[in-house]
């Protein structure tokens, strides 16, 4: 059986905990606190107060091309949603859902129809779906579904569009999770259908593939398979059951190509290799036995570009390499062998810029470095040496923003800081040092808003914190300085 997640609602008790342990001075003056914030066992420091001290920003989430959605943590209101529009002016708490220093939790952000859905929690009702418009007033609950008795709620996660609705997975009262879909009220928030009953119930893996949702799901007959919808309970049906039997079939890495699904699985023979799907079950199969007999090649960072599937795999010979595939055994070949011999070259999910994949390889001689492919062996290049010689830049946290490709990266200089390419050479360049010196930044979740990109880095005192760089190549932080760790 697949693991589970533990709920978002136990986490932010958990947040709340060590926020607790954080402060140990006095309170001081600052913005008026929200009602529940007071607690006599806290103290806040007065620089903890200021109105954007928040650290931890995730999920930066596009509302229209100018404004972004986020969560962050104030010691004062807790993790919450924010909204920027890329200006600390226009950086500023959305709404404190949950009043004090706990917090809601936001997550799963999802774009639908104008507005952002997501799952948070008010303290009363345990975790719900809420949208927002980008205002207070409009930032509301979708409606209340029941949950388990004496749970955290109904813990909808995997939101996905998939025709006119939004479909997500929610914890019913029998303790299972079921299909669900939206259109934004109460009135049309309906299941889809009951896959099984009981707690034993658990959909994941919400895959759109033109007209059909694919997702996984547990049953007590067939373990935790495939199976497919068209959005109505007679059109929701298992796949295949790809390892007979009530055990699992492995399935993961579910990923749409056109109109054909791609994902990995174990039947129990093959290992862990390729497959495909059409929904139905004749057309569900493996694609290639890349590494032969019961060995498993693990496909990972399956990525679609130009109508063909890129992955990395491990055939027993070459290591972790390139491959590409076109659904047929004929068509699932090895594109390079960058790093000649077993050991293979590959260390990082793929991005697609133009036409063209990036990732992370080595070919035995530089380390680590920043690598494209066209899907051909002679147009599969190394393109910059960013630590020269042997030494590993690491490139990774691929983004596309602004017409280019960010991602961190680091040398014995700077550390790890944000980086961006046009794809060539002379194109890729540090784009910052936000934390000076040879120490690391770590940046994440580039995401263009307005004229400028966005990205969550550390400042140098264990915050992580929103950051802006402008087309002008400016830095500038989106919110009130730390000078020492909040959490």
């Amino acid at each position: 059986m697949h693991a589970f997640t533990p709920s978002p609602f136990l986490y932010a008790c958990r947040l709340a905990l060590s926020l607790a342990a954080v402060a140990t001075l006095s309170l001081g003056t600052a913005m008026a606190q929200p009602a529940a914030a007071a607690d006599p066992d806290r103290t806040v420091l007065p620089e903890q107060r200021a109105r954007l001290a928040f650290v931890s920003p995730t999920q930066l989430t596009p509302l229209g091309e100018r404004r972004a959605v986020f969560t962050a943590v104030h010691a004062l209101s807790g993790q919450e949603l924010w909204i920027t529009d890329g200006t600390a002016g226009g950086t500023r708490l959305l709404k404190d859902i949950l009043p004090g220093f706990r917090g809601a939790y936001p997550s799963s952000l999802t774009p639908y129809r104008g507005r952002i859905y997501f799952a948070a929690t008010d303290g009363e009702h345990g975790v719900q779906l809420w949208r927002t418009d980008g205002t207070e007033r409009g930032t509301v609950a979708v409606t209340r579904l029941p949950g388990a008795p004496g749970s955290d709620g109904a813990l909808p996660a995997e939101l996905t569009v998939f025709k006119d609705a939004l479909y997500f997975v929610a914890k019913e009262p029998d303790g299972g999770f079921q299909l669900w879909k939206t259109q934004g009220t109460a009135q049309n928030t309906v299941r889809v259908a009951a896959i099984a009953p009981g707690s034993r119930a658990l959909v994941r893996q919400l895959t759109v593939v033109g007209d059909r949702l694919f997702f996984t799901a547990t049953t007590a007959e067939h373990g935790h398979e495939l199976w497919v919808s068209d959005g109505s309970a007679k059109g929701t049906r298992l796949v295949k059951d790809v390892r007979a039997g009530p055990e699992d079939g492995g399935i993961a890495r579910l990923t749409a190509v056109g109109r054909q699904l791609y994902f990995t699985a174990n039947d129990g023979q093959h290992g862990t290799e390729l497959w495909t799907s059409d929904g139905t079950a004749e057309g569900t199969r493996l694609v290639k036995d890349v590494r032969a007999g019961d060995a498993a090649s693990q496909p990972r960072h399956l990525t679609a570009m130009k109508g063909v599937l890129y992955f990395a795999a491990d055939d027993g010979r070459h290591g972790i390499e390139l491959w590409r595939s076109d659904g047929t055994t004929e068509g699932t070949r090895l594109v390079k062998d960058i790093q000649h011999g077993p050991r293979g070259s590959l260390s990082s999910p793929m991005a697609v810029m133009n036409g063209r994949l990036y990732f992370a390889a080595t070919d035995g001689e530089s380390g680590a470095e920043l690598w494209s492919s066209d899907g051909t062996e002679a147009g599969t290049r190394r393109v910059a040496d960013i630590a020269a010689g042997a030494s590993s830049a690491t490139p990774s946290r691929f983004e596309v923003a602004a017409g280019r490709l960010w991602f961190s990266a680091g040398d014995a200089m700077h550390g790890v800081e944000p980086w961006s390419t046009d794809g060539t050479a002379a194109g890729t360049r540090r784009m910052a040092d936000v934390v000076p010196g040879a120490a690391h930044s770590m940046p994440v979740g580039f995401t263009a808003v307005g004229d400028a990109v966005l990205f969550t880095a550390d400042d140098g005192h264990g915050n992580e914190r929103l950051w802006r760089i402008d087309r002008a190549g400016r830095l500038s932080l989106l919110g009130d300085p730390l000078q020492q760790r909040l959490r």
